[in-house]
C-alpha cells in the first residue's frame, strides 16, 4: 500500500495558485522593449508587480519552511525523488528571485543615466536568462506532479489541488 501525501493547508494552496497566476500574468504582459519604462505609469506598475511577486514568493518560502512543511512527498518515496523535488523547488525560487531582482535592477539602471550602459545591459541579460530558465523548472514541477498522480498515485498532486481530478 502506497502512503498518501498529507494535504497542503488553505494558506499554502492560496499562495501557490496566486503565485502561479502572477507568473502567468508576468509572462503575458511582459515588456517588448526596455524603452517602454520611459512611461512613468508603466515604470510604477512594473516596480509594484516585481515587489509584489518577490514578496509573495518570500512569504511562501517562509511559510512553508516555518509552518506548513516544504514537501508532501511520502517518506517512502525514493531518495532521488526527494533530491529532484528539492532541486526543482530551489530552481523555481532562484529564478523568481532572479527575475525580480534583475527587473528592479533594470528599473534602477534605466532611471539613473550613469547606469544606462553596461549595468543596464547586464541586468537585461540576467533578466532574460532567468525568464528563459523558469519555464524549464515549471514544466519539471508539473511533470513531477503528474508523475505522482499517474505513476505513483500517492496523492502528491491532490495535496495542492484538493479533490480536483479525483474520482467521486
Amino acid at each position: 500500500m502506497t502512503e498518501k501525501a498529507k494535504p497542503h493547508g488553505f494558506v499554502t494552496r492560496v499562495i501557490h495558485w496566486l503565485a502561479a497566476g502572477l507568473l502567468a500574468f508576468g509572462y503575458l504582459k511582459g515588456l517588448d522593449n526596455v524603452s517602454q519604462l520611459a512611461d512613468p505609469g508603466l515604470m510604477q506598475l512594473e516596480i509594484f508587480y516585481a515587489l509584489g511577486l518577490g514578496a509573495l514568493f518570500a512569504i511562501r518560502l517562509i511559510w512553508t519552511k516555518t509552518f506548513a512543511g516544504a514537501t508532501r512527498l511520502p517518506s517512502e518515496a525514493p531518495a532521488w525523488e526527494h533530491r529532484v523535488s528539492r532541486a526543482v523547488h530551489f530552481g523555481l525560487y532562484a529564478c523568481v528571485f532572479g527575475i525580480v531582482l534583475s527587473g528592479l535592477g533594470i528599473a534602477l539602471a534605466f532611471s539613473v543615466p550613469a547606469l544606462s550602459g553596461f549595468a543596464l545591459s547586464a541586468m537585461v541579460f540576467l533578466h532574460e536568462a532567468f525568464l528563459n530558465l523558469l519555464p524549464a523548472f515549471l514544466l519539471t514541477h508539473i511533470a513531477g506532479a503528474l508523475w505522482h498522480k499517474i505513476i505513483r498515485r500517492d496523492g502528491v498532486l491532490e495535496s495542492m489541488t484538493g479533490t480536483l481530478g479525483r474520482p467521486a
